[in-house]
């Protein structure tokens, strides 16, 4: 690692975060613009194609037919290809991983082939606008966009011939909406082919045509529970009786909102709530139901959130918090809590920044302008967080821009798809010259 590390940094200092000028396109980079711009129709059709198939997080089939569809095309650019299954009481897709190239400057590139949407869900077809500029669809922008945006840069780069110099790993992961749990299963493909990679690209959506991701934030969930006596009213704040669960509970989160409301970046959020004199929680099923009589003492009370955060350390330091607060209980009840790791952070760093610059020069070569970072706070968690402390760099959100993302008015930007597609090209041409 030591090793790889220095010659990244080696790579990257080559190229300074502001440029006063930028060097033209050269030949073979003009080739795949070429190639982009002209194979806009059929990179269109074929993401209508697969916006057109449903594959929500759990419709297994339909996730991995939008695979099949992918990979025979990277085959045909030389890619080994193979399916990573999960197990089947998983029940979600696995894998697809691609691999070309035995070099040390291996690439991985990170999409996804699920999407939020349900087959019983109404919103399933593939849709342009009247003056041809968006199109709407279930997965047009997460993730399809970033799948034929992905396709089509290693086209470009096949055309130009720069891809048969390249070393790069695809992996497309069946469940990126929903992982299947524990990720230390469902991930596993994705940490492999990081800890064989120096780089790591995901292509997640673009909030904006100017803005690309150098950091996310982790999420994990917490689980508060807390014990009362249920003992009738008349009792309460006695020493008898105590103060009942709801008062403890509620004594909890605020603490919780005093301690945490100014904290830049972290966020712990009661999502669900039961309580009464006796009270239920399935956060599998995320519902909750209690039952209890105005007059009896709360006896029990479950409350499921989640909580965000900027680095590993922040959230252990956020925890040790929320802990110390639980154990300080009101007289007669008891609070404990329980935390899940769901996704760690992509904690933003030098060489992710510097990623940033190199794909900010080529856009401005392309004449698309500086691209800056998306503040961390605004993008959750994604694939790429799973793998960010496993490489050198990583850089998030280089598939195209659109609106609506996870809702029936999600929308593409038609535009976008051969500039982002562009871009990517020529940066992973560019990173085999260095």
């Amino acid at each position: 690692m030591k090793a790889r590390t220095l010659l990244l940094a080696l790579t990257l200092a080559c190229v300074p975060m502001a440029q006063a000028s930028v060097a033209p396109l050269n030949l073979n980079e003009q080739a795949m613009v070429r190639y982009i711009e002209q194979h806009h129709d059929s990179q269109v059709a074929l993401l209508e194609q697969l916006v057109n198939i449903n594959s929500g997080t759990g419709n297994r089939r339909g996730v991995e037919q939008v695979g099949e569809i992918l990979r025979p095309q990277f085959e045909r650019l030389g890619f080994q290809t193979r399916w990573v299954d999960l197990p089947a009481p998983m029940t979600h897709a696995g894998s697809l991983v691609a691999t070309l190239g035995s070099g040390k400057r291996r690439i991985l590139l990170i999409a996804h082939l699920d999407t939020v949407f349900a087959p019983e869900s109404p919103f399933q077809t593939f849709q342009r606008s009247a003056d041809q500029r968006t199109a709407t669809g279930p997965g047009v922008l997460d993730n399809k966009g970033g799948l034929v945006t992905l396709l089509y840069a290693l086209k470009a780069l096949d055309e130009a011939g720069r891809l048969g110099e390249a070393s790069i790993t695809v992996v497309l992961v069946g469940d990126e909406e929903q992982a299947a749990q524990p990720s230390s299963i469902s991930r596993q493909a994705l940490r492999d082919a990081a800890q064989q990679s120096e780089i790591a690209l995901g292509l997640e959506f673009a909030s904006t045509a100017q803005g690309l991701v150098t950091g996310r934030r982790g999420i994990s969930a917490w689980q508060l529970s807390s014990h009362g006596q249920a003992r009738h009213s008349s009792l309460l704040f006695g020493p008898q009786a105590g103060f009942g669960a709801i008062y403890e509970t509620a004594r909890v989160l605020e603490a919780m909102r005093i301690a945490f409301s100014q904290h830049p970046g972290l966020t712990v959020n009661p999502g669900i709530l039961a309580g009464g004199r006796t009270a239920n929680l399935d956060t599998r099923q995320n519902t909750a139901s209690a039952e209890g009589l105005k007059n009896i003492i709360a006896g029990e009370t479950h409350v499921h959130g989640d909580l965000r955060f900027l680095s590993q350390a922040q959230q252990r330091e956020a925890e040790q918090t929320l802990r110390d607060i639980a154990a300080a209980s009101l007289p007669g009840t008891s609070s404990t809590l329980q935390f899940n790791d769901i996704m760690p952070a992509m904690s933003e760093t030098h060489g992710n920044r510097q990623l940033l610059a190199q794909f900010s020069e080529i856009s401005e070569v392309l004449g698309g302008g500086p691209l800056q970072a998306v503040p961390t706070v605004e993008r959750g968690g994604a694939d790429i967080s799973y793998v960010a402390n496993l490489v050198d760099a990583g850089l998030d959100g280089l598939g195209p821009w659109g609106t609506g993302a996870h809702s029936d008015q999600e929308t593409l930007e038609l535009a976008a798809l051969p500039v982002v597609t562009q871009r990517l090209a020529i940066f992973i041409s560019r990173l085999q010259e260095r």
